[in-house]
């Protein structure tokens, strides 16, 4: 009977705990100004992610960190003379 009633009252709370907000960012909206104005950290998240679809696209499903990092500061090249592109814009032109 304690045992129902503890997983009732954990139950209870889970289900009045606040929800996360939700953020929908469209990356093809995303220009090289606004990418470069982002905080290290939220660069380093959108080149990941971006990595992560383009390998995924290509069907290549390993992350080569070096070819990461050679074709990020291609990217952050192109971004600092361009920044009104779009960052696939940015990507597609600096990498090909």
């Amino acid at each position: 009977m304690r045992c129902t009633a503890l997983i009732v009252v954990i139950l209870i709370g889970a289900a009045s705990s606040p929800a996360t907000a939700q953020i929908k960012l469209d990356m093809n909206k995303v220009t090289c100004g606004d990418w470069l104005g982002y905080s290290p950290a939220d660069r380093d998240f959108v080149r990941y992610f971006m990595s992560g679809y383009y390998n995924a696209a290509a069907k290549n499903n390993v992350l080569d960190y070096n070819r990461l990092e050679k074709n990020s500061a291609k990217v952050m090249a192109y971004c600092k003379k361009r920044k009104n592109d779009t960052l696939p814009t940015a990507i597609q032109k600096s990498v090909s």
